[in-house]
């Protein structure tokens, strides 16, 4: 299912109407950008892929959720070839030996050292995982290696799903219904009143390590447009709020396009109305519009 999206929009900002008329037709049916309502795309995909993107580490492509952009004559081949997923992963956090080193033994170390630990403690998976980190043509760090596998454990009492970690969290925030039909419903959360959406993000904010306010809505906004997509949930506002959108708003918003997710998600509602696309659309438009430099 795709649904019907004019290439048309008629906003003040003339370069954000441009890239929309470029891309914003052909976003849904985009490959690798929508995450199905299915364990193994929110696991790779949503949680692996997106966990700990954004940050100087090219996570989905190390999960290999994304095509690899550099290739090396060392052979890289990525977790889900080598058969690592999260289950993997986590069993490596519950060795003391790594779990010490990750969590005290890494400053001024270089990232050899940690993988000689992987080696030495984790066995033969231990052994895939440091030759994954060792000829991966990206940069790579201490804390990614410790995000993949402590954020993994957080994932052992939910039978190692992101799906039900999700489904759990929306139980306990009252919501019943899962996937839940609408993301904007208010909920309670820390005796406040918020949106769905925004409890959730709180939430992973809270759990998973190195998960801030940038990287939580885009571990939840391409399987909410999955769900938008196949009109099992309604308008959502979760998208990611990355450098390229940044500098999107810094060269084109005139001052008129507010910087923040509360109020680019205001404005954008303003100028194409409140029932018609999700921001996500338009995040993504420019995003692709600054790494293909048609702006």
């Amino acid at each position: 299912m795709v649904k019907n999206i004019d290439n048309e929009i008629r906003t003040v900002i003339p370069q954000l109407n441009r890239v929309w008329a470029r891309y914003a037709q052909t976003l849904l049916e985009k490959p690798g950008l929508l995450i199905a309502d299915r364990e193994d795309d929110l696991n790779w995909h949503a949680f692996l892929g997106h966990s700990l993107d954004m940050q100087g580490f090219r996570a989905a492509e190390f999960a290999g959720v994304d095509k690899l952009t550099r290739t090396t004559f060392r052979g890289f081949l990525p977790l889900n070839q080598r058969g690592i997923g999260v289950k993997e992963l986590a069993s490596l956090w519950d060795v003391p030996g790594i779990r010490d080193h990750l969590l005290f033994g890494t400053k001024g170390a270089p990232l050899s050292a940690t993988c000689q630990v992987l080696r030495g403690h984790g066995g033969s998976c231990g052994n895939a995982l440091a030759d994954a980190f060792e000829t991966f043509p990206w940069r790579r760090f201490h804390w990614s290696i410790r995000g993949l596998l402590q954020n993994s454990a957080v994932l052992k009492q939910h039978q190692y799903s992101f799906r039900r970690w999700l489904q759990n969290e929306c139980t306990d925030l009252g919501v019943a219904d899962f996937p839940p039909r609408d993301f904007k419903k208010t909920v309670t959360f820390n005796n406040r009143a918020m949106t769905l959406e925004s409890a959730l993000c709180q939430r992973l904010q809270a759990e998973f390590y190195r998960v801030g306010p940038e990287i939580a809505p885009y571990m939840l906004c391409d399987w909410q447009l999955w769900l938008w997509n196949e009109a099992k949930t309604d308008l959502f506002e979760s998208f990611k709020l990355d450098s390229f959108h940044k500098e999107f708003i810094r060269r084109y918003g005139k001052g008129v396009i507010p910087m923040d997710k509360q109020g680019f998600v205001r404005w954008w509602h303003e100028q194409v109305g409140c029932e018609d696309f999700p921001p996500r659309l338009a995040n993504e438009c420019i995003w692709m519009g600054i790494q293909d430099r048609v702006v």
